[in-house]
């Protein structure tokens, strides 16, 4: 019996939702719900009396505008409302605790729940059925959200962040995948940092005049107060991806540097407190919160004052023991080179380098030909386009061309973004590498504090532990972990070099661009302004220590 000829029917509520904003805007989905729902209503003797419509609302939650109306609703005993249709159970919750809390509620004020799609009776066997389909839509969620987070680990791990980019960065896609770039906003995220690091005017000051200045969020309205401060917070804008309790590097453009950001996190930590010109890196004693104790406490330095004089010492606070500066700097300089590569590695290392620049000759070649390819085929079109105008050729014929020409036009453009990028290093640059895998320690103990800093941070990520008589670390620049598969033959690298190509001229430009600023004095040790900010990026580095620093590695 339908409504049409139920004297007295039954009223009911239709709901019906969509779970993303695209299908919302596209109303089909929402469309073939209500018209499933109000067919069965229509069948079975219900006349629908409101129907409730959630507009690109996940059903992981019961806190839904719409819903809480209809629940409302029903609660309302004048409204004489005897079900609730849906389209699918899982319009109306896809979380088993959620839907047994509304399936309880309204039972409560004598209302059933009806599925368009889905049948079940209120039977034992049918409220059987009813629960292994909510709990078949609790299932298939958890199945979804499982993958989306192992495809966003993935995506970190590839250096991509596939979240809501935050204020100075803009969502993109790169090779057809998620990731973020800096957008027209970065300069002004720059600018804060930059003047927060000077410490001429304290970060609310800075909030204030960035936001007259136009920083915005991407919707153009004004950055709070609180979110100023989590942006000034935020290792993103150093191109880190801190996600799932791992930190990997991003393979984006940085906004800011690490030492400019380590700068700003010393002046807020610093607020209310004089910073007087103190120098927390100080050039006696480099290793200076490099090096951990097994507890996780970090190596500090000072002078003790004896009847001779005074002397330098390594110590832990609370943690005990203290060791003389000279020897400690001399155990460590050994420690740095038990990692040096022997001349045979070197060598293998060259001739990798060497095979690696004359492929990327080749490719360089294959590059040009492609530009040209792609040259000539836009002058061709060109020339068709005027040969239409001129009447030469009909539309029909300037169509067919162009369809054809452009084909071959996406072809050469996929084969020219499939060439891979000119990484490789110069002359000069391979040498100083070679200077330094040959002997760390040495070139380590030459230098200066900032070059000091940045070369045992380079060869050493995560920092060393002293447990009180040997060096130990669990994590080694590439450069030093290619040692074992170049102590293999030649040919087993021939294959292996392809594996290791990437991280491995990445960790050689970085180490020549260290030694590089060594040699022309860029990061000499007599700058104030950069022990600020070399004591900035190292308690950014070293705020917490990761749990891997607590295992000491031989």
């Amino acid at each position: 019996m339908n409504a049409a000829t139920n004297p007295n029917p039954q009223r009911a509520l239709i709901y019906c939702r969509v779970s993303t904003k695209e299908q919302a805007e596209e109303g089909s989905s929402l469309a073939t719900q209500e018209r499933a729902c109000r067919d069965y209503a229509g069948t079975h003797g219900f006349e629908v009396a409101a129907v409730f419509v959630e507009h690109g609302e996940s059903a992981k939650t019961a806190d839904r505008t719409e819903l809480q109306k209809l629940l409302l609703r029903c609660a309302d005993k004048a409204g004489g409302v005897a079900a609730v249709i849906v389209h699918k159970l899982d319009r109306l919750s896809r979380n088993t605790d959620d839907y047994s809390q509304i399936r309880l509620l309204l039972r409560r004020h004598g209302v059933e729940i009806r599925s368009a799609s889905e049948h079940f009776e209120d039977t034992p066997a049918g409220r059987f059925l009813e629960n292994i389909i909510a709990n078949v839509a609790q299932f298939d969620n958890d199945v979804r959200a499982e993958r989306c987070a192992g495809g966003m680990r993935e995506a970190v791990r590839d250096g991509r962040y596939v979240w809501l980019a935050p204020i100075g960065y803009v969502n993109v896609r790169v090779a057809g995948k998620a990731t973020i770039a800096p957008s027209e906003m970065a300069p002004l995220v720059r600018r804060a940092f930059e003047l927060v690091a000077r410490g001429t005017c304290g970060p609310v000051e800075v909030w204030r005049l960035t936001k007259e200045e136009g920083l915005r969020h991407r919707g153009g309205k004004p950055v709070c107060r609180a979110y100023f401060h989590e942006l000034l917070r935020n290792a993103l804008y150093t191109g880190w991806i801190e996600k799932f309790g791992e930190r990997h590097r991003g393979r984006f453009e940085p906004i800011v540097s690490e030492p400019l950001f380590g700068q700003v996190q010393r002046v807020l930590e610093n607020q209310g407190r004089r910073t007087g010109p103190y120098k927390a890196d100080n050039p006696d004693f480099p290793l200076r919160r490099f090096v951990f104790h097994p507890s996780g406490r970090k190596l500090t330095g000072s002078w003790s004052t004896g009847r001779s004089g005074k002397y330098p010492y390594y110590h832990f606070s609370g943690a005990g023991g203290s060791y003389r500066r000279d020897a400690l700097d001399e155990s460590f300089r050994d420690y740095m080179n038990t990692f040096r590569l022997q001349p045979e590695h070197i060598d293998k290392l060259r001739r990798l380098v060497e095979r690696k620049a004359a492929a990327q000759t080749d490719g360089r070649q294959a590059e040009k030909r492609l530009r040209s390819r792609l040259h000539e085929l836009e002058q061709r079109q060109t020339a068709l386009v005027q040969k239409n105008l001129s009447g030469v050729i009909s539309d029909a014929v300037l169509q067919r061309h162009m369809a054809a020409i452009d084909g071959e036009i996406a072809q050469a453009q996929a084969l020219l973004a499939a060439e891979p990028a000119d990484d490789a290093l110069s002359d000069r640059a391979i040498g100083r590498c070679e200077r330094y895998l040959r002997e760390p320690g040495s070139i380590w103990a030459e230098a200066g504090l900032s070059s000091k800093q940045r070369l045992q941070w380079f060869q050493f990520p995560s920092g060393v532990v002293l447990d009180g008589e040997k060096f130990g670390t669990g994590d080694l620049s590439f450069v030093f972990r290619a040692k074992e598969a170049l102590s293999s033959p030649l040919s087993a690298l021939v294959d292996y070099g392809v594996v290791f190509w990437n991280p491995f001229i990445e960790s050689c430009q970085e180490l020549a661009g260290i030694l590089s600023d060594r040699e022309s004095g860029e990061h000499g040790a007599d700058n104030v302004l950069e022990f600020r900010l070399a004591d900035g990026a190292a308690r950014q580095r070293d705020g917490d220590m990761p749990a891997r620093h607590k295992k000491t590695a031989a």
